[in-house]
């Protein structure tokens, strides 16, 4: 209980602004309706298979964050289509498509292969993070939040923030990859 009003502080510190020292680029549009704009602007439109634009701004990291935030504790659920809820890539692709109109692809094994690779210890908000929960492929994505933490729709209990120092996670952690800039 403590440890989800310590993380709920947390998210609305950072989407606040109140951060000491900013981890992304300025710049960009700053402004809600600016920001639409942008979004439609072909310097920031194209090469959008995979989310690559020119850059991400601070607004647009913090509009990305509200986006997640929306979807916290929506049931997880399986592929069936008579289940309500989402799987963990049913999650990422609906994050990415209202952010910025990424296609993500359907499967976290399929998206493990969309992006860039990113180096353990240089992740960024935004980041997917893979894991091999059933063996030796990729079957769990989740999307790294700050601070050692990552949002992701967990079987047990729907849309949820954990930790990468959990023991489970750490174990099964596959990898990352940035869809941002």
């Amino acid at each position: 209980m403590i440890r989800a009003i310590a993380v709920s502080i947390l998210v609305l510190l950072f989407l606040a602004g109140c951060q000491v020292n900013p981890r992304y680029r300025t710049g960009g549009p700053t402004v809600a309706g600016e920001e639409q704009k942008a979004l439609d602007n072909d310097e920031h439109t194209r090469d959008r298979k995979y989310g690559q634009s020119e850059k991400t701004s601070t607004a647009e990291l913090e509009r990305l964050g509200r986006i997640i935030q929306s979807y916290l504790g929506i049931p997880y659920a399986g592929s069936s289509p008579y289940d309500k809820g989402l799987d963990c890539s049913q999650f990422t692709r609906l994050v990415y498509e209202k952010y910025n109109r990424t296609a993500l692809p359907r499967t976290a094994r399929d998206q493990y292969k969309a992006g860039r690779k990113v180096a353990p210890g240089r992740l960024q908000y935004g980041d997917l993070l893979f894991f091999k929960t059933n063996g030796n492929s990729i079957s769990h994505v989740g999307i790294y939040v700050g601070y050692g933490e990552f949002t992701h729709a967990s079987s047990s209990g729907g849309v949820i923030i954990s930790s990468l120092n959990e023991k489970y996670w750490k174990k099964r952690y596959a990898g990352a990859r940035r869809i941002l800039p």
